[in-house]
C-alpha cells in the first residue's frame, strides 16, 4: 500500500470548536406574558422583518424632526419633506449622474488640479433607481430611497442568515438589531448606494461560508460597480485560500480538492480584476489613465494642501490635520493596534474564519487608500459583521443600554453629518 493510500481521508469542512449555536434565554427565569408568548412564536425571518421596519420608523422620526428644523441650504430649501431630505449629499451626485452620466472631460481648477466629479461615484445603484423610476413612473427621489430601504432589510435577513451558521438564534437577532439602529443605520434609507453594497456583502459572505465560489462572479461584479471594494474582497479571497491550504497540508483538518482550488483563486483573480474595472473605464471614457485617482484625490485636497497621500500614509496625515503629528501619530497607532487585537481575539472566532478574514482584508484596504475625515463612520460601516460578538453577552442591562447607546449614537451621527449647518463640511 502506498503511502498517499495509507493517510486517513480528510472531512470536507473543518469547524471551529469555539463555534456554539445553541440557543438560550436572556432572563435568569423564563418569562412570561402574552406579548412575551407571541414574540416567541414569530418565525425568526419574520422577527426580523419586524425588527427592521419598527428601526426604519424610529430613524424616519428623527430625520423628519431635523428636516423640520432645517434650514435653506444649496441643496434644499428650508424645512423639506422626507424625501428631498434623504437625497442631499451623495444623492445629489447620483441624481446628476443618472441623468447626465458621466463627464469625458475632467473638470479643472485655475491650477489645472481635477475637482470633485461624478466619476467618484459608481454606476450601479443612480441607474437602477433610474430604471425603477422610469418603470413604476414613481419620483426619482422616492425610488432611491425605496431601493436602500429594500435592500437595507436584505441586509439584515442576509445578516440573521450568516449569524445563524455560527451562533444561537438569540444573539444573531439582537446583533441584526444592532445594526438596524447603529450609528451609521440611517444609511438604509436614503439616497446612498451602502444598502445596496452592504447586500450584496453579506450575500458573498454566505456564498463564502457555503464555498460557492462560481455563483460569487456575477455578485462581485455588481458588486465592484457600486461600491470601490472589489480589491478589498479578493484579499478577502486570498487570505481564506492561504487559511485552507493551511488547515489542507499544514493542519490537517480539512480537504482542498484541486477544483475547488481552481475555482477558489478564479474568484480571487475576477475579483481583483473588477477591483480596477472603474479606474480602467474611467480612463478610457477621459483618456487621463489617472483619473479615478486624481477624482478621488480632488475631495482631500482640502486637508493635505494638494500633496498626494500614498498608500498606507492618509491616516497620518489626516490625523496630523486634525489632531496635530504626534497626537494624531499616536491615535492612528491605537487604532490600528486595536483592531489588530480585535481580528486576533478569541471572542470574534466564535463567528467563523470569514467575517475575521472580510474585517482584516476591508480595514487593510480602508486603511491603505482612503483619507479619513466625516465620511469615515460610513466607510467603516461595512466591517458590522466583525462588531457581531458586541451581541453576546446575556444580561438584559447591558443589551438594554447597549440598544440606548447605538440608537444615540445614531442621532449624534444625523446631527453631525446629514444636518446641513451652512456650508456644511462634514458630508456623510
Amino acid at each position: 500500500m502506498s503511502i498517499r493510500a495509507a493517510l486517513p481521508t480528510l472531512p470536507a469542512r473543518y469547524v471551529s470548536p469555539a463555534v456554539d449555536r445553541r440557543d438560550f434565554e436572556i432572563t435568569r427565569t423564563p418569562a412570561t406574558g402574552p406579548v412575551l408568548n407571541w414574540w416567541r412564536g414569530v418565525p425568526a425571518w419574520l422577527k426580523i422583518v419586524l425588527i427592521y421596519v419598527a428601526s426604519r420608523v424610529l430613524t424616519t422620526i428623527v430625520m423628519l424632526i431635523y428636516a423640520g428644523n432645517q434650514e435653506e441650504t444649496w441643496q434644499t430649501p428650508a424645512n423639506p419633506g422626507y424625501f428631498p431630505f434623504a437625497n442631499i449629499w451623495d444623492g445629489d451626485w447620483y441624481t446628476y449622474i443618472a441623468f447626465a452620466g458621466y463627464p469625458t472631460e475632467l473638470p479643472v481648477n485655475e491650477q489645472g488640479l481635477v475637482t470633485e466629479n461624478a466619476w467618484a461615484f459608481m454606476p450601479v445603484y443612480p441607474f437602477l433607481v433610474r430604471g425603477i423610476s422610469i418603470i413604476t413612473t414613481l419620483p426619482f427621489e422616492v425610488c432611491t430611497v425605496l431601493v436602500s430601504a429594500v435592500a437595507g432589510l436584505g441586509v439584515a435577513l442576509g445578516f440573521y442568515k450568516l449569524l445563524r451558521r455560527f451562533v444561537s438564534q438569540n444573539v444573531a437577532i439582537f446583533a441584526v438589531t444592532l445594526l438596524c439602529i447603529g450609528p451609521v443605520s440611517p444609511l438604509f434609507q436614503v439616497a446612498y448606494a451602502e444598502s445596496l453594497h452592504l447586500w450584496m456583502l453579506v450575500t458573498l459572505l454566505n456564498l463564502l461560508v457555503e464555498r460557492r465560489w462560481l455563483l460569487m462572479l456575477p455578485l462581485v461584479a455588481i458588486a465592484s460597480l457600486t461600491r470601490p471594494t472589489g480589491l478589498a474582497w479578493a484579499f478577502t479571497l486570498f487570505l481564506y485560500i492561504l487559511y485552507r491550504y493551511w488547515n489542507r497540508y499544514r493542519a490537517r483538518v480539512e480537504r482542498f480538492d484541486r477544483k475547488e482550488q481552481q475555482q477558489a483563486w478564479l474568484a480571487a483573480i475576477f475579483s481583483g480584476i473588477m477591483g480596477l474595472a472603474w479606474l480602467i473605464i474611467a480612463a478610457i471614457a477621459t483618456g487621463r489613465f489617472d483619473a479615478y485617482l486624481e477624482t478621488e484625490f480632488a475631495w482631500r485636497r482640502h486637508y493635505t494642501g494638494g500633496v498626494h497621500t500614498p498608500p498606507f500614509t492618509a491616516w497620518f496625515f489626516g490625523a496630523d490635520f486634525w489632531f496635530g503629528p504626534v497626537v494624531g501619530a499616536l491615535l492612528v497607532l491605537a487604532i490600528v493596534a486595536v483592531m489588530i487585537i480585535w481580528f486576533g481575539s478569541r471572542t470574534l472566532s466564535r463567528f467563523g474564519i470569514e467575517i475575521r478574514l472580510w474585517g482584516i482584508a476591508y480595514f487593510s484596504y480602508v486603511f491603505a487608500v482612503f483619507f479619513p475625515q466625516s465620511s469615515t463612520f460610513r466607510l467603516l460601516f461595512l466591517l458590522f459583521p466583525a462588531a457581531a460578538p458586541l451581541a453576546l453577552p446575556r444580561s438584559p442591562l447591558y443589551r438594554a443600554l447597549l440598544s440606548l447607546g447605538a440608537f444615540l449614537a445614531q442621532v449624534l451621527w444625523l446631527h453631525w453629518m446629514w444636518f446641513v449647518i451652512g456650508r456644511d463640511w462634514t458630508p456623510p
